[in-house]
Formats: C-alpha cells, sequence, structure tokens
C-alpha cells in the first residue's frame, strides 16, 4: 500500500500529506502479488469484476473499442491501472521531486517524496533542486503560466506540461547565481510551509491572503471579509499562531517573494525591468477577483516579451546544432538530411 496524493491533498491540507492509499503491485505476477494476502483479497473482490466487464459486452462478446488501449488491465486486473513505469523509472534514484496541480486557483509548486503514488492531475517534475523552485514558483514563471496556459472556468489555471512548463526558457547561470537562488528557494519554502502549519490553512487559503489587500504594512483592514475570516478561524482552536504573528508571516512572505523574483531577473540579466511588486488588477482574472500582489504590468508585458525572444534564440541555436537550420538563418532541405533528422531524437514523434 502507498499513499496517494492529489491536488486537493497538495492545496488544502496545511501539511499537504496524501490523505488516501493505493495497493500498487506494479508490474508483478499474480504469484507475487498473492504474498500479501489482505491486499490481493480486496482486488480481487473490488477490482477484478471491474476490470473484466471491460473485456466484454453484455452478449459476451469482446470489446475492441475504447479500452482496446487498456487491453492488458482485464486479464491482468491486480495490476495498478495508471502505473507509469517510465516516470517511476526515471525518479526511481531521487529522494524527492516537485510537483504542481494541473487545475488550480494558483500554480503552487511543492515538493513531494517519490515512494508515493501521484493522481494523474499532477504534474510530476524530475528536479529537486531549490534553485528549479525559485524559477518555477516566480511571478516571472507565473506570468508565463497564464500566457501560455488554458483555463478551466472562471479564474481556474489550467496548467499545461507541454505548452507552459516544457517550452520555459531556464536560463544558464553560473554557480553563484545558482546559489543565490537555492538561497532564497530555501527561506521561501520553509517559511511558507511554517506559516501554513501555523495558520493550520492550505495552500489556497494562505495565497487567498497573500494577495488580499486589506493586509498591508500600513494598515489592516478588519472589517475585510478575509481578514475577519482568519481572525475567527484563529479564534477557533489552540495550538494556532496568533492574528498578529499571521499578519507578520504573510508580510514576511510577500518580502520573500519579492526577493525571489529579484533573483529570478538576475538570473536572466535582466536586472534592468523594474517590476515594482505592489497590488494590481489582472485582466485574465474574473472582475470579481482580479486583485493580485504582483509585478506591475508593465513588467509582465516586458518579461514576456524577453522570454519570447530567448525561446526563439534557444529554438534557433537547437536546430543550428541538429542540423535543421543553416547559420544564416535558412532552413535546409530536410529530405536530404536524413542525419539530421535522427539527431532530433524523437522530437517531432507523436
Amino acid at each position: 500500500m502507498f499513499p496517494y496524493i492529489n491536488g486537493d491533498d497538495l492545496n488544502n491540507n496545511p501539511d499537504q500529506s496524501p490523505s488516501r492509499w493505493v495497493i500498487n503491485f506494479f508490474d508483478w505476477p499474480e504469484e507475487k502479488a498473492k504474498l500479501y494476502p489482505d491486499c490481493y483479497e480486496i482486488i480481487e473482490r473490488l477490482v477484478k469484476p471491474e476490470r473484466q466487464r471491460w473485456a466484454t459486452d453484455k452478449d459476451g462478446k469482446e470489446i475492441i473499442g475504447e479500452y482496446a488501449l487498456r487491453k492488458p488491465l482485464p486479464e491482468k486486473w491486480w495490476i495498478y491501472g495508471e502505473k507509469r513505469p517510465a516516470l517511476y523509472s526515471t525518479i526511481s534514484n531521487m529522494e524527492k521531486i516537485m510537483v504542481v496541480p494541473l487545475v488550480s486557483k494558483y500554480s503552487s509548486f511543492e515538493f513531494v517524496p517519490t515512494n508515493i503514488v501521484y493522481m494523474h492531475k499532477l504534474a510530476v517534475i524530475a528536479l529537486c533542486k531549490k534553485s528549479d523552485f525559485s524559477l518555477l514558483t516566480s511571478t516571472i514563471h507565473n506570468s508565463w503560466s497564464w500566457k501560455n496556459s488554458s483555463t478551466l472556468g472562471s479564474g481556474t489555471l489550467n496548467y499545461s506540461s507541454t505548452d507552459c512548463f516544457e517550452t520555459f526558457p531556464f536560463p544558464k547561470i553560473n554557480s553563484q547565481l545558482d546559489q543565490q537562488l537555492e538561497k532564497i528557494g530555501e527561506a521561501y519554502h520553509e517559511h511558507r510551509k511554517q506559516l501554513m502549519l501555523g495558520l493550520q490553512l492550505g495552500l489556497t487559503k494562505t495565497y487567498n491572503l497573500f494577495h488580499c489587500n486589506a493586509i498591508t504594512g500600513q494598515a489592516i483592514n478588519e472589517q475585510d471579509k478575509q481578514v475577519a475570516a482568519l481572525q475567527k478561524h484563529l479564534e477557533k482552536a489552540p495550538n494556532k499562531i496568533s492574528f498578529d504573528d499571521a499578519i507578520q508571516g504573510i508580510l514576511k512572505l510577500r518580502e520573500l517573494h519579492v526577493e525571489m523574483d529579484q533573483a529570478v531577473l538576475e538570473a536572466y540579466s535582466w536586472s534592468d525591468i523594474a517590476l515594482r511588486h505592489d497590488f494590481y488588477e489582472v485582466d485574465y482574472l474574473p472582475e470579481n477577483d482580479r486583485v493580485r500582489y504582483t509585478i506591475h504590468p508593465d513588467a509582465s508585458k516586458e518579461v514576456l516579451k524577453r522570454f519570447l525572444e530567448l525561446n526563439h534564440k534557444i529554438h534557433e541555436e537547437e536546430e543550428v546544432k541538429a542540423g535543421l537550420w543553416e547559420k544564416k538563418g535558412k532552413k535546409k532541405n530536410l529530405e536530404n538530411n536524413k542525419d539530421a533528422n535522427e539527431n532530433l531524437g524523437g522530437l517531432f514523434a507523436q
């Protein structure tokens, strides 16, 4: 049995722990699965009838259509249906990796251990450095995410691992800049973790407070709905931090986010961009919930412009290296360049 984590656990549990368990027999033969009789009995009783029902219709004829791609499941009914062998092979030597819920109000990355099972609605990223966490958690990447991902409903991001993550141009940085990103990533992640535990709130509600313009370093509007709800929540049970400590924790998280964004800008050598963090209305969000503590809209536009230019530059350099483009920018005839096609390594494979 393995812990099973989904987006709800990551976004709503203060400690982000998995709330469910699954039985996973990997690619084991049935004889090996039987060595775990309690788990095997559950699978045989609850899973086997459903799996084998997929194989035939009501008249007992074999179904060829929609379940053809899942052919092994009726015969090997004890196997976990979404075992993803390539994924677990890739992360087998890692202790932790990053995940992000594909559908969420906020695009929040988090580290999780590798000895668990991930829901299909999580993007699993085989990176474990805090410097990568800084890059992906920054407002810089968030702007890219909203630009290149679709949305589901009003103000809900549908994070695209292909159109957003795979196309994101990571910077080429030296060890000093990497250490700087590592340091701020560690500080931000640890503070966010302790703040969530102190508040006894999940990521979504913590970031609701992060973006609440009734909470500033100059004044606290206690008549605001979110501020009043926070006070009531903290008064309900012991073992939570005080209201004053909660406010200071939220303000500190913003300070660390500003520091992280600046470090990311330095990694790209874009320190000339004035980010001007403050509360702004973001036009791609619904009118009743579009205020965010973020960078100035002009800064966001400039960042996206430079990302696009950098993406084109990286793309052209890779194609020249692969032999698809001449250095002068003229595209070669692919039909006469079999070696270049082989060098792509399946880049265009469907």
